[in-house]
């Protein structure tokens, strides 16, 4: 056996050794740290270095353990050509100068597996020269490629353990926080040296906190390329020195976002890491479209339950205040607006704010808002979102949302609601509200009209006072609430002569100039009613027998300056408490016989029943 025959033998015992000896838990680079150290010992080779090749490229073997990427593998910053006679001519002005020879590692399909740069020596030289270096060449093909493979299979086994973790979490919650949470954990895990990001669209928003919103207007192209494609992209961004790796977040049904991870620049990714963050982000794609599935199954639920509910209350025999008020708490508690208004016209230019309002719509703060709307309706819009609202002035309320109350093709008013949050109302939201204004819209119609019928009911045509027996009514729920109040009787003096002189046109509206001035004083503090012909009655419910008395002489004082012919009254009037005792029939006698005292006793005066007993 000759010297380099014997070199040979001594390398393939080694070689067994040193396999014989490695665990798969050993990593890949102290593996091949061992080999390098092998090769250098056996050839008496002061310098070398070991580059694997992997996703066509040859990546340097670092002794660092600091190493972040692939287990001790660093992707070299510059390429590097094709690995021939001639690299290190190409690699001389490079951190390898002291290499002055390679040898590249092939499988037994002749496919490169590594290099080896290293600086001669007389050793080498010597065997390199032999036919020996041909078995030399395959006993190292055999170890580096067992090597590999034995890496690959336990990355490969690490990696579905970790998607196995992953996929188990996904697909054991409903709750899409959870799930970006577990991919950003797992991704975050596996690129510890790099940024990871998620960039969501707004339907995903609010459901992590390590998020920024998507941003079809600033984000760099390769990452609106894969929001856009569905597809895996990866951009050398020269302007911020980083390689991008942007994966979107797909499901079945669409695109959710984007997991973008940032590196230094000219950072190879290998396919392996492309396709373990290919599976996560399609893992966490699917996981978020069944959460957001399952989410909208509860949403239709509670939606129909709302609906359902709102119905049943429409149908009901309700007054407006109350289904204005039903309805706001069913939009506070569905929608959660900070503010919410219903207003309705009055006139093209005027409207009134429910008392159900919140309290911005009840200051002017609100005013600008309404006039807004208004203005939008009367243009032509059908209905305002507005999910992000701009304006040149400091504007509190981002989120708005209005829709009209119509009555048979008329508006005849609006509801709108208003969110300090960007985005906060979504589109399936403002779908709901304008299902339930739809519905709403009718009944609030058939409310007004029956309000209408009704007040035609208990209105006097000539006079609209109030009849008597809607007085009647009133005034028989106080008395039996044990509530106190003034009933008043008002008789006009020598009524039949303004008939007899002027004619009974002139003494219908001589009725409407006393009926108009009555109203105006008595409203907010009572009702007044047309007793018969020209005798009037006026109740005034919680009033004091004072207030009722300062009433009386207002009217006695008032009526001849807004009557033309002038005329006078007489008026009689009674106090109630519930400690008298008086049924609403005695306290109507009581009050009639003021009334004929004080026409008896010169008339256009006011008599207080009381004071006749004293």
């Amino acid at each position: 056996m000759n010297v380099h025959e014997l070199i040979l033998y001594e390398v393939n015992c080694s070689i067994f050794d040193l396999m014989s000896n490695l665990t798969d838990e050993d990593p890949l680079g102290e593996k091949l740290l061992k080999f390098k150290e092998l090769f250098m010992s056996q050839f008496e080779i002061k310098d070398a270095e070991i580059l694997l090749y992997d996703n066509n490229r040859f990546i340097p073997l670092f002794n660092t353990a600091s190493s972040q990427n692939n287990c001790g593998l660093e992707t070299y910053a510059k390429d590097h050509p094709i690995f021939n006679v001639s690299f290190i001519s190409h690699s001389s002005d490079r951190e390898y100068e002291f290499a002055d020879d390679s040898l590249i590692i092939r499988d037994v399909q002749l496919a490169p597996l590594a290099a080896i740069l290293f600086r001669a020596s007389d050793k080498w030289h010597a065997f390199a020269q032999t036919p020996y270096l041909k078995a030399l060449k395959k006993a190292f093909g055999t170890f580096i490629g067992q090597v590999v493979q034995m890496h690959k299979i336990s990355e490969s086994e690490k990696t579905f353990r970790h998607l196995f973790e992953v996929a188990e979490l996904f697909n054991s919650t409903m709750e899409s926080d959870v799930i970006l949470e577990g991919l950003m954990e797992a991704v975050c895990g596996s690129f510890p040296a790099y940024d990871v990001n998620l960039l969501l669209s707004n339907e995903q928003k609010g459901k992590t906190n390590e998020y920024r919103l998507f941003d079809y207007a600033n984000e760099r192209v390769s990452a609106v390329d894969a929001f856009l494609s569905g597809d895996l992209t990866i951009e050398n961004a020269v302007d911020i020195a980083s390689s991008l790796l942007n994966a979107p977040i797909r499901g079945r049904q669409g695109i959710y976002g984007i997991l973008q991870i940032t590196a230094p620049k000219n950072t190879e990714f290998t396919l392996a890491q492309k396709s373990f963050v290919r599976s996560m982000a399609n893992g966490a794609g699917n996981a978020l479209e069944n959460a957001s599935l399952y989410d909208q199954s509860h949403r239709l639920v509670d939606d129909l339950q709302l609906v359902n509910e709102a119905s049943r209350k429409l149908n009901s025999n309700l007054d407006l205040d109350e289904m204005i008020a039903f309805l706001k708490e069913q939009f506070m508690n569905a929608f959660r607006p900070h503010e919410m208004a219903f207003i309705f016209y009055e006139d093209r230019y005027n409207y009134s704010i429910s008392p159900s309002s919140t309290t911005l719509f009840k200051e002017t703060a609100g005013e600008r808002y309404i006039d807004s709307v208004s203005a939008r309706f009367r243009e032509g819009e059908e209905a305002v979102f507005d999910a992000n609202i701009q304006t040149d002035e400091i504007n509190e309320f981002k989120s708005l949302v209005a829709l009209p109350i119509s009555n048979g093709g008329e508006v005849i008013g609006f509801v709108i609601l208003m969110h300090r949050k960007e985005y906060f109302f979504s589109f399936d939201s403002f779908k709901l509200m304008r299902s339930l204004i739809g519905h709403s819209s009718l009944a609030i119609s058939n409310i007004m009209l029956r309000d209408q019928l009704q007040e035609l009911v208990n209105k006097d045509h000539l006079t609209k006072l109030f009849t008597r027996s809607y007085l009647d009514e009133i005034v028989t729920a106080t008395i039996e609430r044990e509530e106190s109040g003034v009933f008043i009787l008002m008789d006009v003096d020598d009524f039949k002569v303004v008939n007899d002189s002027c004619g009974h046109t002139t003494g219908d509206m001589v009725l409407q100039q006393i009926s108009a001035f009555i109203i105006s004083k008595v409203e907010g503090r009572g009702i007044a009613s047309r007793w018969g012909g020209e005798e009037i009655a006026l109740f005034m419910p919680s009033a004091t027998v004072e207030e009722g008395l300062d009433l009386a002489k207002q009217l006695v004082e008032g009526i001849p300056e807004a009557t033309d012919p002038r005329v006078t009254v007489s008026i009689g009037l009674s106090g109630w408490s519930p400690t008298d005792g008086k049924s609403y029939k005695e306290l109507f006698q009581a009050t009639d016989q003021a009334l004929y005292y004080a026409k008896n006793h010169g008339k256009n005066r006011f008599i207080l029943h009381e004071q006749l007993q004293r």
